[in-house]
């Protein structure tokens, strides 16, 4: 009996092969979804624009390029046609033509002769010049912009202008608003442009004047004619002032110049001005040859020490050496028994307010080690400490609380020459007259 083999069908081979054929299927399918995914996401072409001017471009093209977006890209649609007639619509006193692309074109129609006039705000000299140096050619640059636009575009253009013309007041008058008004008249047409000040304005102006050359009671009343001097800051933008600070320093600085207490001591005026709703100007004024203080100390919880009176005057010889030397004499007097103390002394300065010297001291005839650090400031620290061999220390670490008073805590290690040393703490009040 013949025996036949027979070849068995294994049902795991059956699905190997459908799965091999759904597997490239998917592959197609997945492909196709691919490629549609891929096209559908291109970018479409971009709008172009011409015959504007430039500063109205981005403006005019994203109103046109959200109508281009709304209008449907389906069969039977006349896109290109349906943006003509939009187009026309929007924007007045140009002929719009629309060609495939879509590339738009601007044909101006009837353009006035622009002229810009600029209105000034109510301001004081020197203020006043300031502000017309910054306005000049301002009419000009403004009237280029205007130069190629039809009066019908103010409609719809007005914004876009608007902003222009901020961008281009912002890098000449900060801190300034503006308005603009615009009368037309046939074939001319006039912009006229306004200008207040914007929020914050200097309010008031604190001037604080120091000086080692000329007596408080002089410094105060300097103080006293500044403020009106510098009236014409008041009510004027901060940003504005901060942009001329170095033309407010020089009003500042000729002012004093100008009067007879700074000019007939030939002294040298240096300002810091800081602005801000309450501006703040600090004044230096020092003679580069004199130096002159007149003063009344008082002592508390030291005992032995009697309120005196002193008289400073001293001699910088930096104008005639070229070395910051400064010889100096000093009369203080007891004011218990009105017994008199005289001083000579010289001292340079090695380094900002720093002073170190030697000085000689009458009836005793003692030398003295002196340091100083004094930056000559309202509410500012300084030190002196002064010492002779044999005689012992005497110091003081002050605060300057205004141009008038100051207190210092008072040391006084002295006695030694005796043999009988005594150290003292207490404080003494300082008057500047």
């Amino acid at each position: 009996m013949a025996m036949t083999r027979t070849r068995p069908t294994s049902a795991s081979g059956r699905y190997s092969r459908e799965e091999k054929r759904f597997g490239r299927a998917a592959a197609l399918l997945l492909g196709a979804a691919a490629l549609f995914l891929i096209l559908s996401a291109a970018p479409c072409q971009a709008l172009t624009l011409s015959g504007l001017p430039e500063w109205l471009e981005p403006s005019v093209l994203r109103s046109l390029e959200a109508v281009w977006d709304e209008i449907p890209d389906a069969p039977g649609v006349d896109r290109i046609g349906t943006l003509s007639v939009v187009a026309a619509r929007l924007f007045a006193g140009y002929r719009v033509v629309v060609s495939p692309g879509p590339a738009v074109s601007f044909e101006r129609g009837r353009t006035p002769h622009w002229s810009v006039r600029i209105s000034l705000p109510e301001l004081r000299e020197p203020v006043l010049e300031w502000f017309g140096s910054d306005i000049r050619g301002l009419d000009g640059e403004i009237a280029s912009l205007l130069a190629a636009l039809p009066s019908e575009a103010l409609s719809w253009a007005d914004v876009a202008l608007r902003h222009r013309i901020g961008e281009i007041l912002e890098r000449r008058l900060p801190g300034w608003d503006f308005s603009v008004q615009v009368a037309l008249g046939g074939a001319e047409a006039v912009l006229t442009l306004s200008f207040r000040p914007r929020q914050p304005l200097v309010l008031a102006i604190t001037p604080s004047l120091y000086s080692a050359t000329m007596p408080v009671m002089f410094q105060s009343d300097l103080e006293a004619k500044l403020v009106p001097g510098l009236s014409p800051l008041i009510a004027l933008p901060v940003e504005w002032v901060a942009r001329h600070r170095d033309r407010v320093e020089a009003l500042a600085r000729k002012f004093l110049e100008d009067r007879n207490s700074v000019s007939n001591l030939g002294a040298r005026v240096k300002v810091t001005f800081v602005p801000g709703p309450v501006s703040r100007m600090d004044a230096l004024v020092d003679s580069d040859r004199l130096l002159f203080q007149v003063w009344v100390a008082a002592y508390a919880g030291i005992e032995g020490r009697y309120p005196e009176a002193g008289l400073f005057l001293g001699w910088n010889t930096a104008h005639l050496t070229g070395l910051d030397l400064e010889l100096y004499g000093e009369a203080v007097m007891d004011l218990e028994d009105f017994g008199l103390t005289r001083r000579l002394g010289v001292r340079f300065r090695p380094l900002g307010d720093l002073r170190v010297g030697m000085e000689v001291e009458w009836p005793k005839e003692r030398w003295f080690y002196r340091v100083l650090w004094d930056p000559h400031r309202v509410r500012r620290p300084y030190f002196w400490w002064r010492h002779a061999p044999g005689w012992g220390h005497e110091a003081s670490l002050g605060y300057r609380f205004n141009e008038h008073l100051s207190v210092e805590i008072h040391y006084s290690g002295i006695g030694e020459d005796r043999g009988e040393k005594k150290e003292k703490l207490g404080l003494r009040g300082v008057l500047s007259l």
